[in-house]
């Protein structure tokens, strides 16, 4: 088994094309679609590489937690105004906005790749029925257009 078949590159709605232009040298097959289950399918088979490259509310969806922004801009050192003002945001991209506007974007969005990439691990040591993962995974934060990466956290392949 190659690398390219060992890596499997979920992507968020709009942003296969970015994925596609971060990792080149990957074949399509290894592309699918944020949520599709496919994560499960495949550990399965022998994966040792998962990467995510989605925005805010697709890595939000996989870790289903409604705190979790507000928690990260507290444990970011966001303040207690900022972490309030994350805290009564509407939607993720509002959030978003804030991080941004306050100058934390990049630590808050580093730290929301961390836990996404976490998860990713649990789901897999989960699917392989361990308690450590088989699969190393990376999290790319884009941009609300999806053509930008703003933040990124992950190991690389076991």
């Amino acid at each position: 088994m190659t690398a390219e078949d060992r890596t499997l590159v979920m992507y968020g709605d709009g942003v296969r094309d970015a994925a596609r232009r971060m990792l080149p040298k990957l074949p399509d097959a290894c592309f699918v679609p944020a949520g599709s289950g496919e994560l499960r399918t495949a550990v399965k088979d022998g994966i040792a590489q998962v990467v995510l490259v989605a925005g805010m509310e697709e890595q939000l969806a996989l870790l289903d937690d409604t705190g979790v922004l507000e928690s990260i801009t507290f444990y970011m050192d966001g303040g207690a105004a900022l972490t309030a003002e994350v805290a009564g945001a509407p939607t993720a991209r509002h959030a978003y906005e804030l991080w941004e506007a306050a100058g934390k974007l990049g630590p808050c969005g580093r730290e929301l790749c961390r836990r996404t990439a976490g998860e990713l691990e649990r789901l897999a040591a989960e699917t392989a029925g361990s308690a450590v993962s088989p699969v190393a995974a990376q999290v790319v934060l884009v941009d609300a257009a999806g053509e930008r990466m703003v933040g990124m956290f992950g190991r690389m392949a076991r």
